[in-house]
């Protein structure tokens, strides 16, 4: 039988960790989103040597399990670091990096690419017209890119970057792989304290269930808010 009293207490245990989450998210996205433009217009022209160099980082993301790129950063390369800082007979003292700093920077990496697709796929439904009209009135390119190009592409790519939010979202619960106690943390701890799995994991679905609905019902504001 379910623990009705415990599920509370878990609700509101969970709900804690829902800063960190939203943090994870926030600020991940706050970076990656204009490296990821830049990325997306380096892409256009995919005979360029930059282009080639920035489809490998995309090809390398895509290829690898998510929980792998998080042992690498937040297990390896601190330790690469100090090698090389060793090497060059400086201390570098990464360890006291905050984790919540290691979860910006996983999924910052992870989201710049898939990002970068997203808004490509965007500036090339927009027309060239729309760039030698800008052109034509006295705009630079960076104003014609900033002003009229941008603000397309985010309208047209709205619905994908919302699947991408909740993915990010849903992304964020094995932040726990680097001690980050965010939603899914959260729920570990007080299963483990226990022995509770069930109803921890039941409190975790119907949170993730109830964040990301609310999140798709933001994005379906913004969309009819721009029709």
């Amino acid at each position: 039988m379910l623990d009705w009293s415990f599920i509370g207490n878990t609700i509101i245990k969970c709900a804690g960790g829902i800063p960190e989450t939203f943090l994870l998210v926030l600020v991940s996205l706050l970076i990656s989103t204009p490296f990821a433009f830049l990325m997306a217009l380096v892409n256009l022209h995919p005979q360029r040597l930059l282009s080639k160099v920035l489809s490998v980082y995309i090809s390398f993301v895509r290829s690898l399990p998510l929980i792998l790129i998080i042992f690498l950063i937040y297990h390896a390369l601190p330790v690469w670091i100090v090698g090389i800082g060793n090497l060059l007979g400086k201390e570098i003292n990464i360890y006291d990096m905050s984790d919540m700093v290691y979860g910006y920077v996983v999924f910052t990496f992870v989201s710049i690419p898939i990002l970068s697709e997203v808004f490509r796929a965007g500036l090339l439904a927009i027309p060239k017209s729309q760039e030698e009209a800008a052109k034509s009135i006295g705009m630079t390119g960076f104003q014609a890119v900033i002003y009229i190009i941008l603000p397309q592409v985010i309208k047209k790519q709205l619905p994908v970057l919302c699947t991408f939010t909740t993915n990010l979202i849903k992304m964020t619960s094995l932040a726990f792989c680097m001690s980050i106690r965010e939603i899914t943390g959260e729920a570990r701890v007080a299963a483990a304290d226990s022995i509770r799995y069930i109803e921890c994991y039941l409190v975790i679905f119907f949170m993730y269930l109830v964040i990301c609905v609310l999140v798709e019902q933001i994005f379906k504001h913004f969309e009819r808010a721009t029709c």
